[in-house]
């Protein structure tokens, strides 16, 4: 890897997605590319950088999930966060999405292996489609007010209105466009109920400005890739999660590998 995409821990859906590089079929193989490790063995992918950052974004997550009776993310790419921040938390309910429909089949493999946990079946989300949204919301509601099989009818008045106590999504916003982002802070906006969160990992420049020399690196090598990429502008995404979601910036942490957690507070009474 060279020194810009060694600087940060990029791994997600996207990547993959983006750059023609696959997890379909079965018995699979082992890939390298210049920004993660991907690896597939059967139906599971693994990203050694969504192994390496796991922890460290877990211990920021745990007071969180503590709280939480429903979650979402954004962007589960292979399954290996969104069940490894379940494993301490069985009574949570975690709602996977992923575009990337072999990543899909991964999530799938790797949460099966936590059976007895609350993790709904991955569901297909395209940011900036507004239907799939919707079919997001529709799903918490139900996991929440009709979480097992019935023969009685769901009554689609309670799938109105905001139900995610927490939207977490990470190494996203950098390796897609900048419509994208949009459409996650706006989405998240809608899911959350007042008081939820929507936290964001990953790199971001601050009042324009790189915090490193290799994460300016890091962001030539994304935009030489694709110029609708890059390293996010953090008050530029502030801005439009204050005036588009009614979401406010509570907090931004230091994580390793130049990258941030930044942290959000959906509105308790929107004005």
């Amino acid at each position: 890897m060279s020194s810009a995409s060694a600087s940060n821990d990029t791994q997600n859906s996207t990547i993959a997605s983006n750059t023609d590089i696959t997890a379909s079929g079965e018995g699979g193989g082992v890939f390298q590319q210049n920004m993660s490790e991907f690896v597939q063995v059967s139906s599971k992918v693994f990203f050694a950088a969504a192994e390496r950052n796991k922890d460290a974004i877990y211990e920021q997550l745990r007071p969180f999930l503590a709280k939480a009776t429903l979650v979402l993310e954004v962007g589960s790419g292979s399954g290996q966060h969104i069940t490894h921040f379940a494993k301490d938390f069985p009574q949570v309910v975690f709602q996977p999405t992923e575009y990337d429909p072999n990543l899909l089949k991964s999530i799938v493999a790797y949460t099966n292996d936590l059976s007895k946990h609350r993790i709904q079946p991955p569901l297909e989300l395209n940011a900036t489609d507004k239907s799939h949204w919707d079919q997001v919301l529709r799903a918490g509601h139900r996991a929440l007010h009709h979480p097992t099989k019935s023969s009685v009818p769901f009554d689609e008045k309670q799938e109105q209105g905001p139900v995610y106590d927490l939207v977490m999504t990470t190494n996203v916003l950098h390796i897609t466009p900048w419509i994208v982002t949009e459409s996650i802070v706006k989405g998240a906006g809608q899911m959350l109920k007042p008081g939820g969160h929507l936290i964001i990992y990953g790199p971001f420049r601050r009042h324009g400005i790189f915090s490193t020399e290799s994460n300016r690196e890091f962001d030539e090598t994304l935009r030489s890739r694709d110029p609708s990429w890059g390293v996010r502008d953090l008050e530029v995404v502030q801005a439009f999660a204050e005036k588009e979601a009614h979401l406010v910036l509570k907090d931004v942490r230091d994580m390793p590998a130049n990258n941030y957690l930044v942290i959000f507070e959906k509105k308790k009474h929107e004005q």
